[in-house]
């Protein structure tokens, strides 16, 4: 794994990066998103942003996705932006509902009936009526589900035209579906995921909207540290904050290793790690060639040359073993224990659902005993489509009458 600016893995700046702006810590989520453009890392420092916003907060905090979507899209972004758009987004609280709405559908959970309650944008379609009427009903699940009956291109059009029925900005509507634009790829479970995200944020009451549109901090108000932390770059002193232990699990190499195992031997020999970082590459450029795939110094006083320019203090492998544990350490896992989707879920996706209340016991029964990958993976359990067509049928409630 390649090395950062100030020796931390790559992969643990990322979780760092996004477990951060699950605290809300500011200060804290301005350091690691700084340590990945300090190295070079740009795309990556806004992919790990939204694959934070996506998974941690989501629907209920739209105002970040419109902002990110016009400063962050473009091909060039200042560092300002990117560090304003990480700054913003610890201001909404967390929601597990996108992840919820997504096992649910993954354990083949049966939709509710709806009323026949419906809004004002009337379709004439069955299947498009009761997903609507779902939706407004705030009905989230039951929305999704049939979402998932429906053509893609067609279910993009519906809730176009229904938000905006309801006097609602669809701006964001576009960021999801560009969302490689912020993610930085494509793929067709990340194409599924934006769609139910999309489904979910039409189901979203005029007070949660509101909520979710809140406006954003427009400038970093802690610009006094930045400066501090400007002073100290190149230095052992720019390693202000450790790599919290809670977000290795699942994503990162170290996450992955057991209690006997341990990474500090990256930092005793660097120079096999500093490839693959942008900043690292380039500041070696003239100073090396790679000889199968190992760095090789043009000559003993190139090597000094460069240790005497980018080390003014001592070199990794000669600090003490607190220093190292900043960024290095033993692996997290207890002898007998495997990586597991279950253990990640309980950790990082067991908040509130304010759009699947009471889920989260009937999904973590479903995942004992699958083993770990990306949260996206989830979309790969899913289902075949299938409809009993009896839940078409709206359910008109009658009134007791007690004799």
């Amino acid at each position: 794994m390649p090395l950062s600016r100030h020796f931390y893995a790559l992969d643990e700046v990322q979780a760092a990066l996004q477990y951060a702006t699950t605290r809300t810590d500011r200060k804290e989520t301005l350091f690691w998103c700084q340590e990945l453009i300090l190295s070079g890392y740009v795309s990556e420092a806004i992919s790990a942003l939204f694959e934070a916003w996506l998974w941690q907060k989501g629907a209920f905090c739209l105002s970040w996705l419109t902002a990110a979507w016009s400063t962050l899209s473009s091909e060039e972004c200042s560092e300002q932006d990117i560090l304003l758009a990480a700054y913003q987004l610890t201001s909404h609280e967390r929601d597990h509902s996108l992840w919820s709405i997504l096992a649910l559908t993954a354990m083949d959970h049966p939709p509710e009936r709806v009323t026949p309650k419906t809004p004002r944008y009337c379709l004439t379609d069955e299947r498009e009526q009761y997903m609507i009427r779902a939706v407004f009903q705030g009905k989230a699940y039951s929305a999704w589900w049939m979402a998932r009956q429906l053509d893609v291109k067609r279910v993009w059009i519906i809730l176009k035209e229904y938000l905006e029925s309801q006097l609602v900005d669809t701006t964001y509507l576009e960021a999801l579906k560009g969302y490689d634009k912020l993610l930085g790829y494509q793929t067709n479970e990340y194409d599924t995921i934006m769609q139910c995200l999309a489904v979910l944020t039409a189901c979203l009451t005029s007070t949660q909207r509101e909520k979710s549109n809140k406006p954003l901090p427009l400038s970093i108000d802690c610009l006094e540290t930045l400066e501090e932390w400007a002073s100290y770059v190149g230095t052992k002193k720019r390693r202000v904050y450790s790599i919290p232990v809670m977000c290795l699990y699942g994503i990162t190499t170290r996450g992955h290793l057991k209690w006997s195992q341990n990474t500090c031997k990256h930092l005793n020999d660097i120079e096999s790690d500093l490839m693959g970082c942008p900043f690292w590459e380039e500041e070696l450029d003239g100073y090396i060639k790679i000889v199968d795939g190992r760095i090789q110094w043009k000559s003993d006083d190139a090597r000094e040359d460069w240790y005497e320019t980018f080390f003014p203090d001592d070199i990794p492998d000669e600090w003490t073993k607190a220093e190292k544990e900043k960024s290095h350490g033993d692996g997290i896992l207890a002898p007998t224990d495997t990586v597991t989707l279950l253990k990640y879920a309980r950790i990082h996706l067991s908040k509130k659902s304010r759009l699947a209340w009471n889920a989260h016991r009937m999904i973590h029964k479903f995942l004992e005993g699958r083993v770990w990958d990306h949260p996206s993976s989830i979309v790969s359990l899913f289902p075949s489509v299938s409809m009993n067509r009896g839940i078409l049928v709206p359910l008109r409630r009658r009134l007791r009458v007690d004799v």
